[in-house]
Order: structure tokens, then C-alpha cells, then sequence
């Protein structure tokens, strides 16, 4: 399964956000150990470094990027993907980049938080929890 994980799901993992740490630290292992094939738009791979670089520290980010890039794969933003997104009537223009890079990307599903940011997807859309569950019915 392809799943491209929103921005939310690796700051709380990279931040320790409670109460979503653990769900979050379950799906991305589950991305690491290669169990799914994990994806991130490039905008998320910014926003992370700039969040971390600005909460903790920038070699605290930079470590983070570089974990990231060994387990995840990267959707491109384009100029079809930003075109996209201003047309996509998504309530927030960095949800619609998002979601315009997961359909470009061919992923299977977008794993976030935020559900409701993501009322107008096409995609299956599921939090942590609601992945775990699919995944443990697959077996």
C-alpha cells in the first residue's frame, strides 16, 4: 500500500506530540520496516526543517531530514501540482498542494490528523489509528 503521510502525522513524531506520538511513531515504523511504501510531499520536507529548525534546533532538523529521506519516498510539487491546488477548492492551499502531489503520485491513500482538511479527496483518507486497524484486518 502507498500512503502519503501529511505533515502532521512526522511533527508528531519528531516533536513528541502527545497524545498522537505513539500512533504516529507505529505508522511511520511501519513505512521504515517497509511494511508500506511511505510518501511525503516535498512542501512537508521544508516545513518540517523550518518547524524543528525554529522549535529546537536546526541541527535537530537537519537529523530529522535526514531520517526522513532514508524511509520516505517524495512527491513532487510542480507547476501541475500547484495549478492543481488553486483549483482544487480545498480550504487550505497546503492541504490541496498535498493532496494534488499524493494524486500525481499514484499513492493508494493520504494518512493525516486532520480528516476533515481532507473532505474533498478522492483518496481513502485515514488517521493513524484508522490505518492500524485496516492494516491488522489485511493479515
Amino acid at each position: 500500500m502507498k500512503v502519503l503521510f501529511d505533515t502532521n502525522i512526522l511533527l508528531d513524531l519528531f516533536l513528541e506530540r502527545a497524545p498522537f506520538y505513539e500512533h504516529s511513531a507505529h505508522t511511520i515504523g511501519l513505512a521504515e520496516q517497509n511494511k508500506i511504501e511511505g510518501w511525503v510531499c516535498g512542501t512537508t520536507v521544508t516545513t518540517i526543517h523550518y518547524l524543528i529548525g525554529k522549535t529546537i534546533s536546526k541541527t535537530q532538523a537537519n537529523s530529522h531530514i535526514h531520517s526522513l529521506l532514508k524511509i520516505f519516498n517524495i512527491s513532487p510539487v510542480n507547476r501541475a501540482v500547484l495549478e492543481s491546488a488553486v483549483t482544487a477548492q480545498f480550504p487550505d492551499f497546503e492541504d490541496a498542494v498535498l493532496y494534488q502531489s499524493a494524486l500525481q503520485t499514484g499513492v493508494d491513500a493520504v494518512l493525516t490528523r486532520n480528516t476533515k482538511d481532507f473532505v474533498k479527496s478522492e483518496l481513502p483518507v485515514y488517521t493513524s489509528i484508522q490505518l492500524l486497524h485496516i492494516l491488522k484486518e489485511l493479515k
